[in-house]
């Protein structure tokens, strides 16, 4: 789930950047910790009793111990500022792949929004300006409160997960603060929650997005989603299009032992349900109702956007991708109410997924909290879409096409942003529902 913009004839992907510098800055932890230990080793000048060379032994000891000290600070100082550069150049990158999507924009004749250089629209002003500037507070204390975090992780000799999931919250709020995101709910507690509005909701906005992410969600990989939202967005040459990226909720970190249990999407269903009214009244205040909104769930996002969907998630199209079900208890039309009888419905599963064991396979274990309904690809008045190719012309399958499907440049990517914008579909060959 990467941008990637092309560079003297590189690919260039900005979450790799990210994930790079997050590697460096737990290797340079990992040098500190060694640093730390050598600076505790001596031997006294009466280690080997009177023996005339004990005293030159412990001197030369301590004197390679000194430069070898040395040596591995700068080591960790030229590491410091190797990930620097790398989350810095992630952010340019990012910034430069707006930029030239705005530039192309401009030269098409087809009456593109003009540009803009501040908030329009439903982020301009009200409930959802206030949100923002206050998110933009609570990012600010909660980058420096984790910068402190990281150096107590380098200092204590902290496992490299925690490093990494340290650096790479650190690159995100750096990201968010330089180029003045669009968050509209953020708490930096447990593994984190945010939601961010990227492009604008204003009167010529014609496509809304509303993103469910799955498994593993945290705010530490928020990006890789929000680079979504940003590929979806861009590649709209009117600029009509605006996405808003969902992790407002705590999900599920171990897709085996908590990737069934439905809690987690029914705890989240209302408030994914409530936010989908505040974005309806945004968009219609905005666009006065000209704009159509799609719920995009991911695994178990589906799920997720699923149970929403069966309590009246106001949107007008749902797309499941890689989805774990239509939503627990939900196994046909008749469990849906009647305000969702004009909603379309799509879905999109890759060949040998291992997400279908989930899709449909409660085995009448549903009353355990088990299971997440129907599978979506087999529900009535579904439209099934083919998931296809890779960028590079491969077939999307197995496990790696769980997320492969989101990346830019493939089939299924395609068939989201149709769905998306209203625009040309592929779907599975010979299948009527």
């Amino acid at each position: 789930m990467t941008a990637a913009v092309d560079s003297g004839g590189y690919r260039v992907a900005p979450a790799m950047l990210d994930v790079a510098a997050a590697d460096l800055g737990g290797r340079a932890g990992a040098l500190e910790t060694a640093q730390k230990a050598l600076a505790g080793v001596s031997v006294p000048a009466t280690a080997f009793g009177e023996v005339s060379a004990s005293a030159d032994c412990a001197a030369t000891l301590k004197k390679t111990l000194s430069e070898l000290g040395e040596k591995i600070d700068g080591q960790v100082q030229r590491a410091k500022v190797l990930q620097n550069g790398l989350t810095a150049s992630a952010a340019g990158y990012r910034r430069a792949d707006e930029q030239v999507a705005a530039s192309y924009r401009s030269l098409l004749p087809e009456d593109p929004l003009p540009p803009v250089s501040g908030p329009v629209g439903a982020a301009a002003s009200g409930t959802w300006a206030n949100a923002i500037a206050s998110n933009r507070t609570k990012v600010s204390d909660a980058l420096t409160a984790e910068q402190t975090r990281l150096q107590q992780l380098q200092s204590s000799g902290g496992g490299a997960d925690d490093l990494a999931r340290s650096q790479r919250r650190i690159a995100l709020y750096q990201d968010i603060l330089a180029n003045n995101r669009q968050i509209l709910r953020f708490d930096p507690t447990a593994d984190g929650r945010i939601a961010e509005l990227v492009g604008a909701i204003q009167p010529g906005t014609r496509n809304v997005g509303l993103f469910v992410p799955g498994v593993n969600t945290r705010l530490d990989n928020f990006q890789g989603y929000a680079d979504l939202g940003r590929s979806l967005v861009a590649a709209d040459p009117t600029g009509r299009t605006a996405m808003v990226v969902w992790a407002d909720g705590d999900f599920p970190q171990n897709p085996l032992v908590e990737g069934p249990d439905a809690s987690y999407a029914q705890t989240m269903d209302p408030d994914l349900k409530t936010f989908g009214d505040e974005l309806r009244g945004q968009v219609d205040t905005q666009t006065g109702g000209a704009a159509t909104i799609t719920a995009i769930g991911h695994s178990y996002g589906g799920a997720t956007v699923g149970l929403a969907d069966s309590q009246g998630l106001a949107v007008d199209r749902v797309l499941h991708v890689e989805s774990a079900g239509m939503g627990h208890g939900v196994w046909s039309p008749a469990d849906l109410p009647a305000s969702q009888a004009g909603v379309q419905r799509f879905s999109m599963t890759a060949p040998l997924d291992p997400i279908v064991l989930a899709q449909g396979n409660a085995w009448g274990a549903e009353w355990t909290g088990i299971g997440h309904g129907a599978d979506p690809d087999a529900f009535p008045g579904i439209t099934d879409l083919a998931t296809g190719n890779d960028a590079a012309g491969n077939e999307l399958w197995g496990l790696s096409s769980h997320s492969d499907v989101l990346k830019p440049g493939s089939d299924s990517w395609t068939n989201i942003y149709g769905v998306l914008t209203s625009g040309a579909l592929t779907t599975v060959p010979g299948v009527q529902r």
